[in-house]
Parts: C-alpha cells; sequence; structure tokens
C-alpha cells in the first residue's frame, strides 16, 4: 500500500501527512473499514496462485497477508519509496518476498501471473496511467488469472461526497488522528479528486483494457475493490 505521486522523481513514502514510520500504525485508523476492505481484496486471489505481482506495496502490510494467504506463492513487489520498502525489509514475515523499488509505470518483471494486486495506490496517478496499468495486467496475467485493485474512488453525484467527507472527517476524529493530519488527507483528496474515477467508470476501464469479465465486490464510502478476469481454459465461473 503505498502513494506514488504523478512525478517519479517525487518522495512518494506518505500520504503526504502520514510519517512513513508510523504509517503502520496510523493508516486502519485514517482509513474507515479498512481491515474489511483489505480482507475482501484477498478473497478473490485465486486459490492455487504460484506468481503474484503487488503493485504499490510501501511498507508491506498487504504484502504479508498475501504471503500468510498464499504461503507457497513467489511474490514480487514493486515500490517507488525507498523509505517504505526498507520498513517492509525488516519484517521477518516477508522473508523470501521479492521486493523491487521502481515506479509502476515502468516495465515490469516480464512474467505471466496468477495475480496482478494493487492496494490504495493507483489513485495517486492520472488516468491515463491507470489505463496503462490496467491494459498492462491484462497482458501480464496467465489464463485465469485476476487483477485486484483496491482503491479509493469518488461516487457519482457531489452530494455523495459531501456526505463521505463528512463522515470520514467524524471517524477521524472519533479515532483520534490530528486535526492536521485528517485536515491533510481532506487537502489530498479534493486535489486528487476531479482525476479519480468512479467505480463504475473503473470497470468500465477494465474492460476496455481487455477483461470482457469485471465485477465490484466491495464498495463503501469512497473505498472500492474491482476484479478484472482473465479469460481461462475452461470457464468456471464458480472459482
Amino acid at each position: 500500500m503505498h502513494t506514488p505521486t504523478s512525478h517519479p522523481g517525487d518522495h512518494p513514502g506518505t500520504h503526504g501527512t502520514l510519517e512513513t514510520e508510523s504509517y503502520d500504525e496510523v493508516i486502519g485508523v485514517v482509513v474507515p473499514q479498512h481491515a474489511a476492505f483489505l480482507e475482501t481484496m484477498l478473497v478473490y486471489l485465486p486459490d492455487d496462485a504460484s506468481n503474484i505481482l503487488e503493485l504499490g506495496n510501501g511498507t508491506g502490510i498487504v504484502t504479508a497477508m498475501i504471503h500468510a494467504a498464499r504461503p507457497k506463492a513467489k511474490i514480487t513487489c514493486i515500490d517507488l519509496s525507498a523509505e517504505m520498502l526498507a520498513i517492509a525489509r525488516q519484517k521477518p514475515e516477508l522473508a523470501g518476498v521479492r521486493l523491487v523499488q521502481g515506479d509502476l509505470r515502468d516495465p515490469w518483471p516480464g512474467e505471466r501471473y496468477d495475480a496482478v494486486i494493487t492496494a490504495l495506490c493507483l489513485h495517486h496517478v492520472g488516468p491515463d496511467d491507470r489505463a496503462q496499468v490496467a491494459s498492462r495486467a491484462a497482458e501480464a496475467l496467465a489464463p485465469g488469472g485476476r487483477f485486484i485493485c483496491a482503491d479509493v474512488f469518488r461516487p457519482d453525484e457531489g452530494w455523495q461526497e459531501a456526505v463521505i467527507r463528512d463522515h470520514w472527517r467524524s471517524y477521524m476524529a472519533v479515532h483520534g488522528v490530528p486535526d492536521a493530519v485528517a485536515e491533510g488527507m481532506l487537502a489530498q483528496r479534493n486535489e486528487r479528486y476531479p482525476e479519480m474515477d468512479t467505480v463504475s467508470g473503473f470497470e468500465e476501464l477494465l474492460k476496455q483494457a481487455g477483461f470482457s469479465r469485471v465485477m465490484t465486490s466491495f464498495v463503501a464510502g469512497f473505498l472500492g475493490v474491482v476484479v478484472g478476469f482473465a479469460e481461462e481454459r475452461g470457464i468456471d465461473a464458480r472459482r
């Protein structure tokens, strides 16, 4: 879980107002329904996934969950922030995970993956970059693979956004988030809002990228989990 900026040279190691060193402790109280959000994402990992690519892994919160869920899988992670990767490398639960410093918009390792997964990352890059990532994920997936995107979205209507922001501000206050951090998070959302996708817009983006089957498995406030399914030999919709 990582926050790249739209410029590869910029420092991407935090959510702007969150320090890298305290990121693991703070992110769960800054993001409403954080645990359910990530748990839903993991449900859609293919049972037999043996090769997984994570984009924007940050300090390795999601990486550790993936590793625990699929301990025999080869996991490769790409993140731009040296500071966040340094924290990830110190975690014993990530032993054996390949952690690569790089920009998700640059070429990925030339392999076939059973899952390409990203959490709280793609809304930090522009619409063209998101479309490119989706297209590359479609190309990189093995038959039956899945592109799992757990991210921040905007609602369809402005009044819904006002409700979401009011709820978020109250949530952070109740959970003891300092005012400066809370206002910084809200300011970031306001800055990025014009280029954010709606959930339905992101579904359409995945279809245009080559995913004929797309579903949204979680929506709560500004959070959503959208999954693109690569075609498989002998489609089994129950899988």
